[in-house]
């Protein structure tokens, strides 16, 4: 999102940015490690041509993905911290077609798109890092009804914007173990996947994805969402800065 961009971007040292195609890329540092900053757009088409781009073009050696996400699960409530260990296209279904079972991506020969384990851990470690944040933990106080938790496992994602109870209860049928639902993280997980990649997702609960949700979606997004990505991805980046030093 482009509040989330914002809280992003004034971190970036020595930026330059250039465009391709509709999107405006920026270059730059951030703790003296290389970073390309972009809005990926909405829907699994426009995430898949982003992560397209910043691999043949940009030339980057890992993808990490942040935004927000309806929960699923029970236990996901508005605020969590969401970090894939797998994604889904809960769209994709050929049918049978080919032999290939449900949610199955014939050229990759698997329904459940695994994240890198070395960028995994140190996703979880930023989206603890995330939820026990002053900053978010107040920004989340009055927009949620309890304090933000950290969940990882699966993510689904479709070009729909799943917003309706009975929508909710086919996902949770078709896929019983996921948490949370949203619209590009699995196609540049494919993307990724193809290109031998190392990539992450993380999602930060807006709504419950059922059409009862009572907060305020712009609200969040500029007062929470952004908030968590910025610590997310800043975090994430200090690991990683710590790693090469090692």
């Amino acid at each position: 999102m482009r509040e989330e961009f914002a809280h992003l971007s004034r971190h970036l040292q020595g930026a330059s940015s250039y465009e391709i195609g509709p999107r405006t890329f920026h270059e730059g540092t951030i703790y003296d490690i290389p970073v390309v900053l972009v809005c990926a757009r909405i829907g699994k088409v426009a995430a898949a041509t982003t992560a397209t781009t910043l691999i043949q073009r940009c030339g980057v050696d890992s993808i990490l993905f942040t935004g927000v996400a309806g929960g699923i699960a029970a236990n996901v409530q508005v605020g969590d911290i969401i970090v894939a260990r797998h994604l889904v296209q809960h769209d994709f279904d050929i049918k049978g077609l080919l032999g290939c079972g449900r949610f199955t991506i014939p050229l990759l020969d698997m329904s459940h798109l695994p994240a890198c384990e070395k960028l995994l851990e140190v996703a979880i470690d930023a989206s603890h890092s995330v939820r026990s944040d002053t900053e978010y933990r107040e920004a989340i106080a009055a927009l949620a009804t309890r304090e933000p938790q950290a969940h990882c496992g699966t993510i689904a994602s479709g070009d729909i914007f799943v917003s309706s109870a009975e929508e909710r209860t086919a996902l949770r049928a078709g896929i019983p173990e996921l948490l949370c639902a949203e619209m590009e993280g699995a196609a540049v997980a494919q993307v990724c996947i193809e290109h031998s990649i190392p990539y992450a997702v993380a999602r930060v609960i807006s709504d419950s994805a059922n059409g009862d949700a009572h907060v305020d979606f712009a609200a969040f997004v500029e007062r929470a969402a952004a908030v968590a990505s910025e610590k997310f991805v800043l975090h994430f980046l200090s690991r990683q800065a710590g790693q090469r030093a090692r």
